[in-house]
């Protein structure tokens, strides 16, 4: 979490009372002393240092007539002189200001990362400084030895005798600069590479103006020079109307192109042959005053009308994120770095003007078919798809505009529109249509943004990209619970591996847990390498990854019996939530037996389908019931599935999940089933979503992260040492044997089966079990149990099989005799 990663609480909080009481009382010690050595220093005055240099204990004892001008008397000017011109000048003012963030760290019983390394290398920078002050005073003849002291004065005049001029003040300045990149702790190649592009950057956008500006001005000469030959052929037409000849052949014209598409009265007078004979064309002629009359008021668009682009907005980017170490862990946890990640590609958004033009065009010639006038437009170009604003006329039903979202889909030849009437918030119809290029977002984009890295979300999700360019986060903690839908193909199982990436650079082992369940055993594979770190799962479990549906049922009825825990604990807190539950534990006001740091709990199902149809009313009771109660105690669902129908996503379900992420479907009936309306069936494939929070539904480009990246990030993680899974509670079903009955007359029937089982193959492993002899997770678990009891396998060892402690059948009949 944002504020939990920047000022991070020590491991001293089981410390006991008195303990801590020492640390507060050297803290408090040292701030008095910092404070009050800050003000002997701040209110030094050279007329004090003849007292300064004579004074003596007995002094301070009977101190007589004589009086200092410092605030802390003789005591301020003994220490202030000794400081100012027996040390480091003013500058040792670093040295009280150190005591103090010492003093403040021990007080809160808090340590602050690299605390004592920022020290010392302010302490560095003190010396350094001082030095140059002396050697500006030595060498340029500056008064400056209230800022050098004798420590700056007398280093200065030895570097001048022994190095010189040149060569002092070059070390000096050497100096300098690597104490400067250590406090700073900037990389200098990359900040030299930055620069570097930022003029390379700037050189092309003068470049790409130029190139605008000469085109601009060569249209504007094309324009012109059209709009003189128009004119001149209406003076002609004018001249020619004076004679009967010219009366007919204007007349044979001007019927067609005035019933048209709504187009100028300049492409009206354009000559062309005679169509119809002189005689059928004599009666229309007092007519010819009236259509003049009716095309002059009319706009002229789409030839004159112009589309204005929407600027995008640029997300401010960074190279390595705030985020601390996790130090409240037993085993302190080191942050992933965005090396880890893709840089993205060369393949930044280039606006296509013709393309623009081109779909303006379509559009309003497909409108002023059905006699729709538009008086304004523009255009928002998004990674994926470019959303243009169309203003009606007055008068203009928007009902209208939406019966053609076919009709504008077949004209523009794309693979599917969307349209929003209104747009909200403003008086204009939207019509989104999908890009020729599109721009390939990768997860660095987000997460190497600094609105990530500010974000002060307990559980930042990585949604992705909006039309207008802006990093879209969401807080997992008020959606509560997340639903993905989404056809074979269109992104989804990448979407979820993008939120998970996000939820690992953002969240330390120590405040969040994944429970994993994919029925499909090949989409969260990869993450079983963070189970001594990331994973929790039910007391006896080896599979961090839960493939089996029976196994998923017994992990999830785990979970409600954790959230039951958990609200026996809130309600002993006398608080509401989890965050508040944590506060007062940090804090130590919270204590009990079963007292203890909560970490939030994200259970990821990626396909509920395939448990639907497996388990049925079993699976959705669970989840019903978690997603009713579970947010107050930390614990957040997201379920995904690439077939969403109303036996999979059921009302009880869909009712508890009010914030929803639709990728592309096949049918509008599929869309209504997740968003409760059309759209999602428009979407273009590839990471193209709809997210919906209540009635609100935004369009996003999701972002891709590639299995290479998931395996460099996993592999970060597994090479740290990690405290183990989280355990969940164990439960006790019915028609099996509860935990603890390993008597010989309780045991399983198929107990002497099993240890045969698991001694011919010597590997304890559960899921054998289940393969072997066709049982359900629960009862393999119990066997396996009832096995170490028996001393036939060892204990629990995380993702590893357990250890067989008998080497052959034989061993095991004379174990069997034994006991009997």
């Amino acid at each position: 979490m944002a504020s939990k990663s920047r000022t991070t609480r020590s491991k001293n909080d089981s410390l006991p009372l008195s303990e801590r009481r020492k640390r507060e009382v050297l803290g408090l010690i040292l701030i008095v002393v910092g404070f009050l050595l800050c003000l002997s220093i701040l209110t030094y005055s050279s007329a004090d240092d003849g007292l300064a240099r004579n004074f003596s204990l007995r002094d301070a004892l009977n101190p007589g007539e004589n009086r200092a001008n410092n605030a802390l008397g003789l005591v301020g000017a003994y220490l202030s002189n000794l400081l100012v011109n027996g040390f480091l000048g003013y500058l040792s003012l670093v040295l009280p200001a150190i005591g103090l963030a010492w003093g403040y760290a021990l007080f809160r019983d808090r340590r602050y990362t690299n605390l004592r390394t920022v020290s010392l290398l302010v302490i560095a920078a003190a010396f350094v400084t001082a030095t140059l002050f002396g050697w500006f005073s030595h060498t340029l003849g500056v008064e400056l030895s209230s800022f050098s002291g004798a420590w700056g004065d007398g280093t200065a005049a030895w570097m001048e005798r022994v190095f010189g001029t040149i060569g002092s003040i070059t070390l000096l300045a050497v100096g300098a600069v690597i104490v400067s990149l250590l406090l700073v702790d900037r990389d200098i190649q990359k900040s030299i590479d930055r620069i570097e592009e930022i003029l390379f950057e700037a050189k092309e956008s003068i470049k790409d103006w130029s190139v605008k500006m000469r085109a601009h001005r060569s249209e504007r000469r094309s324009e012109f020079k059209n709009k003189k030959q128009e004119r001149r052929k209406e003076r002609e037409d004018i001249l020619r109307q004076t004679t009967p000849a010219a009366d007919a052949k204007a007349v044979a014209i001007r019927p067609e192109p005035i019933a048209s598409k709504g187009v100028s009265a300049a492409r009206v007078y354009q000559p062309e042959p005679p169509l119809q004979s002189l005689s059928r064309q004599e009666r229309p002629r007092p007519q010819q005053v009236t259509r003049d009359t009716q095309a002059a008021p009319e706009p002229e668009y789409p030839a004159e009308l112009q589309i204005r682009v929407v600027d995008r907005v640029e997300e401010e980017r960074t190279d390595r994120l705030d985020r601390s170490d996790d130090e409240d862990a037993i085993i302190r946890f080191t942050m992933p770095d965005l090396d880890l990640l893709d840089n993205a590609d060369d393949n930044a958004l280039q606006i296509d003007y013709d393309e623009l033009e081109e779909n303006k065009q379509i559009l309003l010639d497909k409108l002023a078919t059905y006699n729709i006038e538009i008086i304004d437009i523009n255009a928002i170009v998004g990674p994926t798809v470019t959303l243009y604003e169309l203003t009606p006329a007055p008068g203009v039903k928007i009902s209208r505009i939406t019966a053609l979202e076919d009709d504008l889909a077949m004209a523009m030849a794309a693979r599917g529109i969307r349209m929003i009437a209104p747009i909200p918030g403003k008086s204009a119809v939207g019509v989104e249509i999908p890009n020729r290029h599109r721009e390939l977002v990768r997860v660095r984009d987000v997460i190497g943004t600094a609105k990530f890295d500010s974000t002060d979300y307990q559980l930042p999700l990585v949604i992705g990209k909006t039309i207008e360019g802006e990093i879209f986060l969401k807080d997992l903690v008020s959606m509560p619970h997340l639903l993905i839908a989404g056809s074979t193909g269109s992104g989804k199982s990448v979407g979820l591996n993008t939120i998970i990436t996000g939820l690992l650079y953002s969240c330390p082992p120590s405040s969040l847990k994944f429970v994993m369940i994919d029925p499909k055993k090949i989409e969260l594979q990869q993450y079983a390498r963070i189970s001594d770190h990331y994973i929790a799962m039910p007391e006896g479990s080896e599979d961090p990854i839960i493939t089996d549906v029976t196994q998923a049922l017994y992990t999830l009825k785990s979970c409600e019996k954790e959230m039951e825990d958990r609200y026996d604990l809130l309600s002993g807190a006398k608080v509401r939530n989890i965050k508040d539950y944590n506060s007062r534990y940090i804090s130590g006001k919270v204590s009990g037996p079963n007292a203890r740091y909560l970490p939030y709990i994200l259970v990821v199902i990626d396909e509920l389908a395939d448990l639907m149809m497996t388990a049925g009313k079993d699976i959705e009771g669970p989840i019903a019931r978690l997603a009713q109660m579970a947010r107050a105690v930390g614990i957040h669902l997201i379920l995904a599935t690439q077939r969403p129908s109303v036996d999979v996503i059921t009302g009880l379900i869909k009712a508890n999940f009010p914030a929803r992420i639709a990728y592309q479907v096949a049918t509008k009936i599929d869309s209504r089933t997740i968003l409760d309306q059309n759209g999602a069936q428009g979407l273009v494939g590839n990471g193209d979503l709809l997210y919906q929070l209540g009635s609100h539904i935004i369009r996003i480009q999701g972002p891709f992260v590639s299995m290479e990246e998931i395996d460099r990030l996993t592999e970060f993680i597994q090479d740290q040492p990690g405290p183990g899974p989280y355990r969940l509670p164990s439960i006790e079903e019915d028609n099996t044997i509860t935990l603890g009955s390993y008597a010989s007359g309780d045991r399983d029937d198929l107990f002497r089966d099993a240890a045969r089982i698991i001694v011919r193959s010597q590997q304890g492993s559960v899921s054998l079990l289940q393969r072997k002899l066709s049982v359900g997770y629960s009862r393999a678990a119990r066997i396996v149990d009832q096995l170490e009891d028996a001393g036939i396998v060892g204990p629990f060892e995380g993702s590893k099989a357990r250890q067989v402690l008998v080497a052959d059948e034989i061993e095991l009949d004379s174990l069997f005799n034994n006991r009997n």
